[in-house]
C-alpha cells in the first residue's frame, strides 16, 4: 500500500530588498529616475552656476538670496522624485513640551494640529537638527519635512569633504554652503568656525542638519561602535551608534544665543524589524528603482533648549549621550508596535494623561506642477540669455584665431 505522501507548504515569496537582483522593469524605472533626476538637476545646478557668477561680484548677499531659491529648486526636485517613484507619507508624534511658548490658538488645538507650530520657533530664526542615521533616504525625508515648513532653501548639510568633487551636484551643494568635512579635527574645526559664523552673521533660519552617529547603522559601525563603548564603559546601543559629540558640541557653542532649540528627530521605516540594516532594506536604488520603499516613515520629534544643555566638554558628552539612551530605547518600542508610542499606556516614559502629539502628512505637494512649471520659465530665462553671450564669444574669438592664422 502506499503511503500519500505529504505537500509541502507554499514557501512564501521573499521579501525584495536593496540587494535583491534587478529585473528588466527595474531597469527601465531606474533609468527614466535617473533620467529625471539627474537631467533636473544638471540643468538647475547650471543655472545657479551662471546666476552665481553674475551676482556674486555685484552683491554676495543678493548671490546668497539666489542660491537658497535654488536649494528650494532641488527641494522640489527631491519631493517630485518621491512623490513618483517612492511615495510615502510622513507620521510625526512629538513631546507636548513642543506647544510651549506657543500661542493659545496653537496650545488649544488638539492632536490634529498643524505642525508648524511645533516647529515654529525654527521657522523664525532656525535650529540645529540632530537624528538617528537609519539610511541615506534620511537626509531626504528632513528636507522634505523643511519644505514643509518652507524653510528647504536654509537646509545646511554635513557631507564628506570627497562629495564637492561629484560632477555637477559637486558646485551645486558648494553654493548651497554646505559643509563638508575631512574627518580630521584640526581641519574640521575651522571648516566649522567659518561655516558658524557665517550662519550667525546672516538673517536667515538657517537648519543645520548633523547626525551624530557620523553614518549610517552597518554591521561594521556597529562592531566600532560597540568597542568604543566597551572601552569607555557606555552601555552599548542596540538600535542606533554612539554618538561623537565633538563637533554636535562646536556647533552648539558657536550658535548659542542664535538659534533658540535643538530639535532631536527619530526616524523608523515601516516595515523593518528589530535586527534589520535599513540601509541593507531600503537604500536609494531599492526606492527608486526596485519599487521597494517604505509606505511610511515614522518620526518622532523632540525639542531641546539651548540655554538647558551645558556648555562644558563633559556635560554636553553626557546629555548627547542620553538622547541616545533614549532615542535607543524609542526605537526597541518602535520595532515592537511598528509605531512610535502614543501614550503612558504604552511608554512608561510618555507623562500619564499627556498623550503624544500627532500628524500624518503626505511626502509630496499639491503645487508641485505649479512649481515646476514656473522653475523652468527661471531656468530658460537664465541660461537663454547665456547661451547666446557664449555663442557671441565663441564666434568672437573664432574670428580672432582666423585673423591671426
Amino acid at each position: 500500500m502506499t503511503m500519500p505522501q505529504s505537500v509541502a507548504p507554499p514557501t512564501a515569496t521573499a521579501r525584495r530588498t536593496n540587494s535583491s537582483p534587478m529585473t528588466p522593469i527595474d531597469g527601465v524605472r531606474l533609468f527614466a529616475f535617473s533620467l529625471f533626476f539627474i537631467g533636473h538637476a544638471t540643468v538647475m545646478n547650471l543655472s545657479q552656476l551662471v546666476a552665481s557668477l553674475l551676482l556674486l561680484p555685484l552683491s554676495p548677499r543678493v548671490c546668497r538670496k539666489f542660491n537658497q531659491h535654488a536649494e528650494h529648486w532641488f527641494a522640489n526636485l527631491l519631493v517630485a522624485v518621491t512623490s513618483l517613484w517612492a511615495p510615502t507619507k510622513l507620521v510625526l508624534t512629538g513631546d507636548r513640551e513642543l506647544l510651549a511658548g506657543q500661542s493659545s490658538r496653537c496650545a488649544a488645538t488638539p492632536n490634529g494640529l498643524a505642525e508648524p507650530c511645533w516647529f515654529a520657533p525654527a521657522v523664525e530664526h532656525g535650529c540645529i537638527v540632530i537624528s538617528n542615521h537609519q539610511t541615506y533616504f534620511d537626509w531626504i525625508i528632513i528636507w522634505i519635512l523643511a519644505y514643509m515648513e518652507r524653510c528647504d532653501g536654509y537646509v545646511k548639510i554635513i557631507l564628506k569633504a570627497d562629495l564637492k568633487h561629484v560632477p555637477v551636484f559637486g558646485w551645486g551643494m558648494r553654493l548651497f554652503d554646505f559643509i563638508f568635512l575631512k574627518r580630521k579635527w584640526a581641519d574640521d574645526q575651522q571648516t566649522f568656525t567659518r561655516h558658524m559664523q557665517r550662519i550667525v552673521e546672516h538673517d536667515d533660519p538657517s537648519w543645520l542638519l548633523i547626525f551624530p552617529e557620523g553614518t549610517v547603522v552597518c554591521d561594521k559601525r556597529v562592531a566600532i561602535s560597540n568597542k568604543y563603548a566597551d572601552k569607555m564603559g557606555y552601555k552599548r546601543p542596540v538600535h542606533t551608534l554612539l554618538p561623537r559629540v565633538n563637533g554636535t558640541r562646536f556647533c552648539l557653542s558657536q550658535l548659542r544665543g542664535r538659534i533658540p532649540y535643538i530639535y532631536d528627530l527619530t526616524i523608523g521605516y515601516e516595515g523593518l524589524k528589530k535586527g534589520d540594516i535599513p540601509e541593507d532594506e531600503y537604500g536609494l536604488v531599492s526606492m527608486y528603482g526596485k519599487c521597494v520603499y517604505p509606505r511610511a516613515v515614522h518620526i518622532h520629534v523632540k525639542r531641546y533648549a539651548v540655554a538647558d544643555i551645558p556648555d562644558d566638554e563633559e556635560g554636553c558628552s553626557k546629555w548627547m549621550h542620553q538622547v541616545f539612551v533614549e532615542k535607543d530605547a524609542r526605537m526597541a518600542r518602535f520595532y515592537e508596535m511598528g509605531r512610535f508610542p502614543h501614550d503612558h499606556t504604552e511608554d512608561k516614559a510618555i507623562p500619564e494623561g499627556e498623550p503624544v502629539l500627532q500628524m500624518t502628512r503626505d511626502a509630496q505637494s499639491d503645487q508641485l506642477l505649479s512649481e515646476f512649471i514656473f522653475m523652468w520659465f527661471q531656468f530658460l530665462a537664465i541660461l537663454t540669455p547665456a547661451w547666446y553671450v557664449l555663442r557671441y564669444a565663441l564666434s568672437s574669438v573664432a574670428s580672432v584665431v582666423s585673423v591671426l592664422s
